[in-house]
C-alpha cells in the first residue's frame, strides 16, 4: 500500500507538514517495495483551493492513505470520496523518517 506524507521539504529527515495543501513535498512510501519516491506539490503556485489538484495527483500514484497535520473539509470530501484514508498526525515535530519507521512496523 502507498502512503503518501506531506512535509516540509525533500529530505526524508524533513518534519511533516501541518497543512496538507500547503506543504512543498510529499513522500510517497510504498511498503511492499519499501521504496519511496518524493514529489513536489503539484499544487504549489496556485491560488485558492487546490485539494483537487494534489488528490487527482496521488490517485495516479495509487495512494490509499496520507498523512498530514490537518486537511481542510473539501479536502476530507475528496480523500473520503475516493477511499484515501486520512491519518491526522496532530504533532508536527515529526520528521518523515520517523513516519516511515512506523509504516513498516504496522506491515511486518
Amino acid at each position: 500500500m502507498k502512503t503518501a506524507i506531506a512535509s516540509q521539504n525533500s529530505s526524508s529527515e524533513t518534519l511533516i507538514d501541518k497543512h496538507f495543501g500547503k506543504c512543498s513535498h510529499f513522500h510517497i512510501y510504498d511498503d511492499s517495495s519499501r521504496h519511496t519516491e518524493v514529489i513536489e506539490n503539484p499544487a504549489q503556485g496556485i491560488k485558492g483551493c487546490k485539494g483537487d489538484v494534489i488528490v487527482d495527483e496521488l490517485i495516479s500514484k495509487n495512494v490509499k492513505s496520507v498523512v498530514a497535520g490537518e486537511f481542510s473539509t473539501k479536502v476530507q470530501q475528496l480523500l473520503n470520496k475516493n477511499h484515501i484514508q486520512m491519518i491526522i498526525h496532530p504533532d508536527t515535530r515529526v520528521p518523515v523518517s520517523e513516519i516511515i519507521e512506523l509504516l513498516n512496523h504496522k506491515n511486518k
